[in-house]
């Protein structure tokens, strides 16, 4: 089979001018014959097939090939490149500042020149809809869209390298699948970041967090902060998966600190980093039960939020999450309504996903498994979400041995998938099945069991929890240092005290009665009067 033949095949869509330039160059290339001899053969200017002889001996077949033509008036790429790294050395550079700057090197450029290179970079034109979702959305061009296209062709075609010398030369690549199948020793680093990106929810927590690691180091090695910037956002987000709130501060703290150490130049590119800083900072204190800090953050971020003309979905998302860690479910389910206004596809079902969590809490269980049916997510927990509600749902019920059955499930997921974030959730069901069959010491052990966990990852609201109901002895009153804490919490001093119709009201005007449906195997002395009479 000639060579011809193999890439008509390899290219099926190609139309008859572009298959007429590769039968053209190689004929010449072949057969020995002259410029002139071979524009006779096919009736075309001699100077045409100069032409396509170089571009098929500089690019290959895939120039030859190619429909993109580069703009006459596009900058040079190595000046584009002296550009596009002016953003990377400072993500807060506005387009104005940058032509301050070149202005004193003696290069002259508009503020659309710049701006221009800046877009095909994605660092500028940016969806404000999409803000916050992975940091690097960028919309395809023409150039983009052409390369992806016939790197997939050599991928299917087993050319892996060539997919991914094509995939490499353009200034941004949009999300797309072949991106995730390219191996990162054949991807540039400015690919492999947003790689990693798309990887978010994919591999194990702690391999993901392990290749987000090094990757981070590196860009910052190189003093490329924006790409480091849009790493360690991924980063703090994948460690509130793995239940490390220490790690997500030290990682709060290095981003600001990198944001900050470049001027006070502010691009509205921003805007959405410095929010979703914000509110990680806001889970992470939670998690050590710093309630009154992570209150204030949560406040300062709606406010925040509602000054903006266009809100992202995603950082509606975000924000939504927080609230939830707050135990204020109804400002939760707010933000999470207003997310699902304008997502779809993949998006909506994730946000979906979170919402149930919401009904679970509140204790409307009908309406988390209704929502749930329609949701199929391979994501991070997701492969188990339904057990966890059905664990709660069949506890409820009165089948505590298929609650358990669930709970275990879904942790024996957890821990493939390396996730620990819903750890003592499980177990806490399993321990409240325990009670409910008069197995206190099982439950006991299950509780003290999971408390080494805790301790080690500073998860200081859950050992909380875990020590007020492995206590014996009841407190009068609610300790000083716990008067703000956390909803759940007080919930359980409540029943703890015996304050049983307080604690009622109490977890209803909260929206907190699937953890009071939970709470309440453990303290028998409240339902065993109600059984009798």
């Amino acid at each position: 089979m000639t060579q011809h033949v193999k890439l008509i095949k390899m290219f099926p869509h190609m139309n008859n001018r572009r298959a007429l330039r590769l039968k053209v160059a190689l004929h010449y290339l072949q057969n020995g014959v002259s410029l002139r001899q071979t524009a006779l053969t096919f009736h075309i200017a001699y100077r045409t097939i100069f032409n396509w002889v170089k571009r098929y001996r500089e690019q290959g077949e895939e120039g030859l090939l190619s429909t993109y033509k580069r703009p006459w008036n596009r900058a040079k790429p190595d000046f584009e490149e002296k550009i596009a790294l002016m953003k990377e050395h400072d993500p807060g550079l506005t387009v104005r500042k940058a032509r301050e700057y070149l202005e004193k090197e003696g290069i002259r450029i508009s503020i659309k020149g710049i701006w221009g290179i800046w877009k095909r970079y994605g660092y500028a034109g940016l969806n404000h809809r999409n803000m916050a979702r992975s940091f690097i959305d960028c919309s395809w061009t023409s150039e983009a869209k052409e390369k992806c296209e016939s790197a997939r062709r050599f991928f299917d075609q087993d050319d892996i390298k060539k997919a991914a010398e094509l995939l490499n030369s353009v200034p941004a690549m949009p999300a797309n699948d072949l991106l995730s199948r390219i191996p990162d020793s054949l991807l540039n680093l400015r690919r492999q970041v947003e790689k990693n990106v798309l990887l978010f929810g994919m591999l194990p927590v702690h391999s993901y967090l392990e290749r987000l690691g090094t990757l981070y180091d590196d860009c910052c090695g190189r003093k490329l902060y924006y790409s480091t910037l849009v790493v360690g956002l991924t980063e703090i987000k994948a460690l509130s998966w793995s239940g490390e709130p220490l790690k997500m501060l030290s990682k709060a703290k290095e981003l600001r600190d990198l944001l900050e150490k470049n001027g006070d130049c502010h691009s509205y590119i921003l805007f959405a980093p410095r929010l979703s800083i914000l509110i990680s900072e806001g889970i992470a204190n939670l998690r050590l039960l710093k309630t009154e800090a992570a209150s204030g953050m949560a406040k300062i971020c709606r406010q925040l939020l509602k000054r903006q003309k266009y809100v992202s979905p995603f950082l509606a998302s975000d924000l939504a999450q927080l609230y939830a860690q707050l135990e204020n479910y109804r400002e939760a389910e707010y933000w999470y309504l207003a997310a699902l206004a304008t997502l779809t596809g993949e998006d909506e079902k994730l946000v979906k996903s979170l919402l149930t969590d919401v009904f679970v809490m509140r204790g409307d269980y009908k309406r988390a498994l209704s929502m749930w049916a329609g949701v199929q997510l391979d994501y991070w927990g997701n492969h188990s979400k339904m057990l966890r509600i059905q664990s709660v749902w069949s506890l409820i019920r009165g089948a505590p041995n298929k609650g358990i059955s669930y709970a275990t499930s879904v942790l024996a997921s957890l821990k493939k998938e390396g996730i620990q974030a819903d750890v003592f959730g499980c177990n806490f069901t399993i321990a409240s099945a325990y009670c409910s069959l008069g197995e206190r010491t099982k439950a006991a052990h299950t509780l003290t069991r999971v408390l080494p966990f805790l301790v080690r990852n500073r998860l200081e609201d859950m050992k909380t929890i875990v020590e007020i109901l492995l206590s014996r002895k009841a407190r009068d009153k609610i300790p000083e240092s716990l008067e703000h804490s956390r909803p759940t919490i007080i919930l359980a001093l409540l029943l703890k005290n015996r304050q049983y119709t307080k604690a009622l009201k109490y977890a209803e005007r909260r929206g907190i009665m699937g953890m009071l449906h939970r709470y309440i195997f453990f303290f028998p002395e409240a339902i065993t009067p109600l059984l009798e009479k």
